[in-house]
């Protein structure tokens, strides 16, 4: 049987296996995932479950895919902190207390929720 008669879903799960076991696709991939699920996170909050799916799709295993988007979700904090220091709001936004206490916690939630595919995939 060749490649092509085997249909896409083999070819997916070929080069995701490529993507997981090599490390220069690997890195490739996960840089692209970060970006996408950054940029993804910027319009809604739900890029930040896509972003976490992406980066743990490119996961070896399930413990790192959950450890990757627990680094996703920090580094989205990290950036979202960043942007409201760079606009001068960090303070007003951290006296909120429990609101922007959600806000962190729903970025670093998220992101573990969505590498679970990991698991399934």
């Amino acid at each position: 049987m060749t490649g092509e008669s085997r249909g896409p879903a083999a070819a997916v799960r070929a080069q995701l296996r490529r993507v997981r076991e090599e490390s220069r696709p690997h890195w490739m991939a996960l840089s692209a995932a970060i970006v996408a699920g950054l940029v993804l996170s910027t319009v809604h909050w739900l890029g930040l479950v896509v972003g976490g799916a992406l980066v743990g799709l490119v996961a070896a295993t399930l413990p790192r895919a959950l450890l990757s988007g627990l680094g996703f979700g920090l580094l989205v904090a990290a950036v979202w902190a960043f942007l409201l220091a760079l606009s001068g709001a960090l303070g007003d936004v951290t006296a909120t207390g429990r609101f922007a206490g959600l806000g962190l916690l729903v970025a670093l939630v998220a992101p573990v929720f969505g590498s679970l595919v990991r698991g399934i995939v």
